[in-house]
């Protein structure tokens, strides 16, 4: 049905039916222009004269049907629903009104200003509620709660893409019943935007919401004008009971709460002194006597209003989800215009605003769009005109800085992570692993290329092998690259898990949190793996995986598949920039022929290894099945330590204790004879660890001790020794008792 039109303009839309050729669609351009030069409008905006061609009747009688252009369709088909007719002024501003309309003006020279001063003088007045006194008395009575949005005009927000969410709301407005809405999105999405574009709208008379609706105001609720001053809970009552009874006067007023959780609380899990008070809001809602928009997070939602029934009854729950990239980029170039009047002298490149998309979602994977793409935005305009000298444009190099600031810590950057930097990283701090640290490199730079880049984290790796061969130092070693020189790890110490193959409850509780009502719950808190939402590119270990098997394995599966997993407080934790590694001890063979501390006549002992066939056979007895398996990127098996291997890094945990006697003017000594002997006590299943732990807590007890005591004084050369060979005795092993003596300047340290 086609809308009722006045006069006027019913003979504007049948010039352009004739200007339309025959079979052609009637388009946005000819009907503006008809409504243009048929009316007053010409005198009024002569500027638009230059752009809209008067239309040229090609038919000598009205059609008495025309085929619409789809965008003009949809206009046409909203205000069919009006029922008091529709001028010229008012099918004018409807058509430029909707963003087709205004595009094309843009594209033709008419400046936004000119749109907008069109689009508030067109703006069709309205004879009731918002051209009433009382509605000066509404607003000086809540005047001290808040702000009316809808008393001035809101400014431009540049909502775009959301006016699914827009008719949803006003759907719900236009209702007999529960005309109250709750806007559910992440922080950042535009639930508040959506608000002040609507009280736009309003403001402007816009013909795109019904009559009722563009009758009413709107007013923002601020619950701390509300609580300050208040010294005690009765005074809070009263301005409560004050400000519903405002409301109730006067029902055309729309109650906005942004924030809503923190004014509409359940009071399941906790209560406060103003609790009760704000009980008496959900009774006045649900008498539907005052109508009420809400805005809140989900995590808040979930937290403190889904608990209470009777109070989620009282609401339309309406979901707002990040816009696309197709969108954010829309909502860019919406505001770039903005942002280039602003800043004035910084220019802001077109192609630039896909890479600060694609900045924003690789490196804030917390944070929601478009508010982190227009903040980075703003925050390189800033730093252009704050740099010495000013930069004229916004470059790569400005977006990387400044969203380092946003980031708080420095970012990875693929072209400075090479094959044999990594490598040599790897290769200093871990000795005789050269193979398996020279693929580990290979899988690691691979992991930043979006040619390996899969939905999940940039890789996932086990780590197999024996004891204290440097599988988690590896890890270390990868998270301070990642870091640049900071440690970036998450660790996940799976000894200290509960094993339950039929529980996953506590493993749960310990990752990503305690659940509400359950002790131990902290708001906010979340679990080990919620770091990551403060460090998303890290390493996640998981350290000795073996012991905790199949109920972490099951846990991880959604994050090995999409990269990301919900904490309990509901936030999205993110992994696509992390790497996981597993560590195992799982599938190896070690000396059944135990050396003891028997020392080098016992014979050299056995060196440990790693089967990968009985390492999967392993972990699938542990409850990890294929599944877990095939997920994993890469299986990196660690061999044992070869004894020239172990000589070495003795040799190095010696030389720190040299630089430590170094700074202190005295000189460290040692024959490679006490290597040698040192390296033969070491037990394979103990691993290095444990022979380097040993040797610095008996090497180190023997200095302690001995400056203490003062016979560190006039010392000028510290000699290690071995034990057996200096004092005659029996070798009772690394942990067997040392011993210490004076000679001149010389102090001399026995080593068994």
């Amino acid at each position: 049905m086609p809308p009722l039109l006045e006069p006027e303009c019913q003979q504007a839309v049948d010039w352009a039916k004739r200007a339309t050729p025959p079979g052609a669609e009637l388009d946005y351009l000819t009907l503006l222009a008809a409504l243009y030069y048929s009316s007053d409008l010409k005198s009024r905006y002569p500027d638009l004269a230059a752009v809209l061609i008067q239309p040229q009747d090609l038919q000598t009688e009205t059609p008495e049907k025309v085929k619409l252009a789809g965008p003009l369709k949809t206009v046409m088909n909203r205000l069919a629903q009006e029922s008091d007719p529709i001028s010229v002024e008012e099918l004018f501003q409807a058509l430029i009104h909707e963003d087709t309309g205004r595009r094309l003006l843009l594209e033709r020279g008419v400046t936004e200003p000119l749109i907008q001063k069109m689009m508030a003088e067109l703006a069709p007045s309205l004879p009731g509620w918002r051209q009433s006194p009382d509605r000066d008395q509404a607003i000086a009575g809540l005047s001290s709660f808040g702000r009316m949005l809808t008393a001035t005009e809101p400014p431009l927000w540049h909502v775009v893409g959301q006016e699914k969410i827009l008719k949803a709301i006003v759907r719900t407005l236009s209702k007999m019943d529960r005309r109250n809405a709750i806007i559910v999105g992440y922080p950042g999405t535009g639930k508040s935007a959506v608000i002040y574009e609507l009280a736009r709208r309003i403001y402007r008379g816009d013909l795109s919401l019904p009559k009722k609706i563009r009758d009413m105001d709107i007013f923002e609720l601020s619950p701390s004008f509300l609580r300050s001053g208040a010294s005690f809970v009765g005074q809070y009552d009263e301005r409560v009971k004050s400000l519903i009874q405002v409301l109730q006067a006067y029902p055309q007023v729309i109650l906005f709460v942004d924030e809503m959780h923190s004014f509409f609380q359940s009071s399941v899990y906790e209560r406060g002194p103003f609790s009760d008070a704000n009980e008496s809001f959900k009774s006045v809602l649900g008498l539907g006597q005052i109508t009420c928009i809400g805005c809140t997070t989900p995590s808040e939602f979930k937290h403190f209003i889904e608990p209470d029934k009777a109070l989620l009854r009282r609401f339309e729950i309406i979901r707002l989800d990040p816009p696309s990239r197709h969108t954010t980029l829309a909502i860019l170039k919406a505001h770039r215009p903005k942002m280039a009047e602003f800043y004035q002298t910084v220019q802001i490149p077109e192609p630039i605003l896909e890479k600060v998309i694609d900045l924003t979602d690789e490196y804030l994977p917390a944070r929601y769009q478009p508010d982190k793409s227009l903040q980075l935005l703003d925050e390189a305009c800033a730093a252009c005109t704050v740099s010495e000298p000013p930069l004229l444009e916004v470059n790569d190099e400005v977006l990387y800085h400044c969203l380092e600031d946003m980031a708080g810590h420095g970012l990875v950057r693929p072209e400075g992570l090479t094959f044999d930097r990594v490598y040599q990283e790897l290769r200093g701090a871990i000795l005789g692993q050269d193979e398996v640290l020279r693929d580990i490199a290979l899988a690691f730079v691979a992991g930043f290329s979006s040619w390996v880049k899969g939905s999940g984290p940039r890789g996932v790796f086990l780590f197999g092998g024996p004891t204290g061969v440097g599988k988690t130092e590896t890890a270390l070693v990868l998270s301070s690259l990642l870091g640049d020189g900071k440690n970036q790890l998450i660790r996940v110490d799976c000894n200290l898990l509960p094993a339950s193959v039929h529980d996953r409850g506590p493993v749960t509780n310990i990752l990503l949190g305690v659940p509400p009502g359950y002790a131990g719950y902290a708001r906010g808190q979340g679990g080990l793996l919620s770091r990551i939402r403060e460090e998303p590119e890290s390493i996640v270990l998981f350290d000795e995986f073996e012991k905790a098997g199949q109920v972490v394995g099951n846990l991880i599966l959604q994050i090995i598949d999409n990269g990301r997993i919900e904490d309990v407080d509901g936030n999205i934790l993110d992994f696509h920039r992390a790497f996981i590694i597993f560590t195992t001890n799982a599938g190896c063979e070690y000396d059944q022929r135990a050396i003891g501390f028997g020392g080098p006549e016992a014979g050299s002992p056995f060196i440990p290894h790693i089967d990968r066939d009985t390492l999967i056979q392993e972990l699938q007895e542990d409850g990890l099945g294929e599944e877990f398996i095939a997920r994993l990127t890469h299986i990196f098996l660690f061999q044992g330590l070869k004894p020239e291997a172990v000589e070495v890094i003795l040799a190095r945990q010696l030389e720190k204790f040299q630089a430590e006697a170094a700074k202190r003017e005295q000189k460290l000594t040692w024959d490679q004879e006490l290597v040698h002997y040192l390296a033969a006590q070491w037990q394979p299943r103990l691993g290095v660890r444990y022979l380097l732990t040993t040797l610095r807590h008996r090497l180190g007890e023997q200095l302690g001790v001995a400056e203490a005591q003062g016979e560190l004084k006039g010392v000028k050369t510290i000699n290690l020794q071995i034990l057996s060979l200096a004092a005659g005795n029996s070798c009772g092993g690394l942990s067997a008792a040392a011993g210490r003596e004076r000679r001149g300047d010389t102090l001399i340290i026995h080593l068994a």
